[in-house]
């Protein structure tokens, strides 16, 4: 009898030790498997930060004005100098954000891709100043947008599931610029 009391706790042991394994090893998976999820996540979140971070940077270019004592209406010191490099740094503001636009909400993408073709439609023109004085309106009302689309955009930044099912929207796809000449 004893030999049989014996072996059974023996096997009830086993078979303990092996439900046990089993237990440990799937809540282990399940702990790695959350673990690449989170840092999936957090590189995810890293990544729209930088984007949203060269977006303020834009918006910063865009906050302050200047108005002339001769001629009082007001334009975003952005536009300050007739430098051909300063107009070419105004677009690689808004080209560091627009690259990272993947990474940005909808809506922020589409407000900078407008900003951008307005900037565009006006290229060359033959005064900086003069451009951003002529819309001076529509550039401060877009910087608001952009602001504001910011400020709320910051509240979701930790709902990557919402951001990432928001970018699985199908894209109207191309859409021409028609240029003056």
């Amino acid at each position: 009898m004893n030999t049989q009391l014996l072996l059974t706790l023996l096997s009830t042991s086993a078979i303990s030790a092996l439900i046990g394994a089993i237990v440990a090893g799937y809540f282990g998976l399940r702990a790695k498997q959350n673990d690449y999820v989170n840092d999936y996540y957090k590189t995810i979140i890293a990544k729209r930060i930088t984007a949203y971070e060269q977006l303020e940077l834009f918006i910063g270019g865009l906050k302050a004005c200047v108005v002339e004592e001769n001629d009082k209406r007001p334009y975003h010191l952005l536009f300050s100098s007739e430098a051909e490099a300063d107009w070419d740094r105004a677009f690689a503001l808004l080209h560091s954000v627009m690259s990272q636009g993947v990474w940005l909400s909808n809506e922020v993408f589409a407000e900078t891709r407008d900003l951008n073709y307005l900037l565009f439609h006006f290229s060359k023109p033959p005064s900086v100043i003069e451009f951003a004085r002529n819309n001076y309106e529509a550039i401060a009302t877009s910087r608001a947008r952009l602001e504001r689309l910011l400020a709320r955009d910051m509240l979701g930044l930790h709902d990557v599931k919402a951001f990432l099912r928001s970018k699985d929207k199908p894209d109207d796809g191309f859409h021409p610029v028609h240029l003056k000449k």
